[in-house]
């Protein structure tokens, strides 16, 4: 016995009637005595005395009736919550953003795109590179503003913006006083680089790669560039990161100094998990924000 044949059950209890209860359930008399010859020979039981007037219950229809109907309420109830919770997750999208980002796309400029352009409201969620891309593998988020996952074969990826690296450096260092510089000019260099859950340290070491370098890595640091900004400062290493996001003011030992490199960049854009359908929501806040930001 299932849902559909309790309300068909309880149709008959509500009317009395085999063939109002079928009008008003769309069905067939016919089909309509069968599922409650069906029901009575799961139960075992009669639930209907049939007269000429129509059908009365017997008192274990009462029993099955007072039960069907309380179930069947839960039941609507249940379906109806959940309604209710398609439509608002449906009307809220989950996007995950690389730490960095937010300086340059401000959080409130994302969250005000989602209402008055798209009438949604968009949760903000900071990771870092990598740990965005797990989060929407998992479907924790719907989409990413993140560094290129470079040929990753889970991700669809759709770029947004690409900005130059530059090497923080010490003013007494020689390199201080060059205009800009190549990866060639790191050569024996101590460097400092962000940890590996993010994408830049690839981009870093692929161009050391192609010109035979083995880098000296003196450390490798979280998005916490202060201290790398000290280490500079103390002439321990030299700080390769992205130019829109280095802010050294403060620092009057350090100069930023541009890597003349094409492909040295900081690409960004939105991934999507192949395996799941992009809906019409994220294809428009993608839209949206390449039009503003891109």
């Amino acid at each position: 016995m299932d849902i559909a044949e309790l309300k068909c059950f309880l149709k008959v209890c509500e009317t009395k009637n085999l063939t109002k209860a079928a009008k008003e359930l769309f069905i067939t008399q016919q089909a309509l005595s069968r599922t409650i010859n069906n029901i009575e020979k799961q139960m075992g039981m009669k639930l209907f005395y049939r007269n000429s007037r129509g059908v009365t219950l017997t008192d274990f229809g009462e029993f099955l009736y007072s039960k069907a109907d309380e179930l069947i309420k839960q039941f609507d109830q249940f379906h109806e919550e959940i309604h209710r919770k398609v439509e608002s997750e449906q009307k809220r999208l989950k996007v995950g953003f690389s730490p960095g980002i937010l300086r340059i796309i401000k959080g409130k400029d994302v969250l005000e795109l989602g209402k008055d352009e798209m009438g949604v409201d968009i949760d903000i969620f900071e990771y870092s590179d990598k740990v965005c891309e797990v989060k929407v593998s998992e479907g924790t988020l719907d989409l990413a503003l993140t560094a290129n996952p470079r040929n990753d074969i889970h991700f669809s990826y759709y770029p947004l913006m690409k900005h130059s690296l530059v090497a923080v450096v010490n003013n007494e260092h020689p390199l201080s006083k060059k205009e800009n510089i190549t990866f060639s000019d790191l050569n024996n260099e101590k460097l400092i680089l962000i940890d590996d859950t993010f994408r830049l340290p690839e981009v870093v070491m692929e161009h050391f790669k192609k010109e035979n370098i083995i880098p000296q890595i003196y450390s490798k640091l979280s998005h916490d560039l202060n201290l790398a900004y000290e280490f500079v400062t103390l002439n321990k290493g030299i700080f390769i990161f992205i130019g829109s996001l280095t802010d050294i003011n403060s620092y009057r030992e350090i100069t930023c100094i541009p890597i003349n490199v094409p492909t040295a960049v900081w690409e960004v854009g939105f991934i999507v998990n192949k395996n799941s359908k992009m809906n019409r929501m994220m294809e428009l806040f993608i839209d949206l924000m390449v039009e503003r930001f891109g």
